[in-house]
């Protein structure tokens, strides 16, 4: 291979990485302004750029330079915004629990659309068949889940409420009510939804959080129904 066609090969390898990172944009894999997607820009580029020797093109370099230094600026504006942004220990809690996959920025995000109360023991988060306004996380405390009227499971310190319906804006499945005095981060629900509109890598990474949480109740519904079924069997043994 001469040199000339193995400089006509990274430019081949450069456009296909631009392509691929344009792509993974797109498809909301990585956000605009990922650690991934500048990466992928500033290897894009150099390797165009690199090709560029075996025949040189004066708008085509100044373009590539031009994109390598927007993306190093772009890199160094998220480092020092992330060095600026602080999360109290509750609301870093929160993060390293259920957002630990996002940049610290977007985890900003989700955090000022959220309030933290204190929630009193008997206090209702969600009402069954009823649309719920609000997602809950149960930072500490015990919460009931009453399906017609009947304990299915019980939520404990560290899961989401009301995470089934929080996107799709449709009735509670369940209802949950607290058992103990709690400690509650509460999120708007059309603030969530915007938000996860506007921001896919949120989007991708809250629904990764629900289906975790998801897969904990179920296997805690089962959990509970064997619990009620054995009991009952032994209350009718002779």
């Amino acid at each position: 291979m001469t040199l000339h066609e193995g400089l006509n090969y990274l430019g081949l390898c450069g456009a296909l990485v631009y392509l691929v990172s344009y792509f993974l944009l797109q498809a909301g894999y990585i956000g605009g302004n990922s650690k991934p997607y500048i990466s992928l820009n500033v290897v894009a580029a150099t390797l165009v750029l690199l090709s560029l020797y075996a025949s040189f093109n004066a708008a085509s370099a100044i373009i590539q330079t031009s994109w390598i230094l927007i993306s190093l600026f772009g890199a160094l504006r998220m480092y020092l915004m992330h060095r600026r942004i602080r999360f109290t220990e509750e609301e870093q809690d929160f993060v390293d629990r259920q957002l630990s996959e996002l940049p610290r920025h977007l985890a900003r995000k989700v955090l000022d659309i959220g309030i933290w109360i204190d929630g009193p023991r008997g206090a209702e988060l969600t009402r069954q068949g009823v649309a719920n306004g609000r997602l809950i996380y149960l930072k500490d405390g015990l919460a009931e889940v009453i399906v017609n009227a009947k304990q299915v499971a019980t939520c404990r310190p560290g899961s989401f409420v009301g995470e089934m319906t929080v996107l799709s804006n449709e009735p509670a499945t369940a209802t949950v009510r607290l058992t103990t005095n709690a400690r509650l981060f509460s999120i708007d629900c059309e603030a969530m939804r915007a938000l996860a509109r506007n921001e896919a890598s949120v989007a991708s990474v809250i629904q990764t959080s629900f289906s975790h949480d998801m897969r904990l109740k179920l296997q805690a519904t089962s959990q509970h129904v064997g619990i009620r079924t054995l009991t009952a069997n032994e209350q009718v043994q002779p």
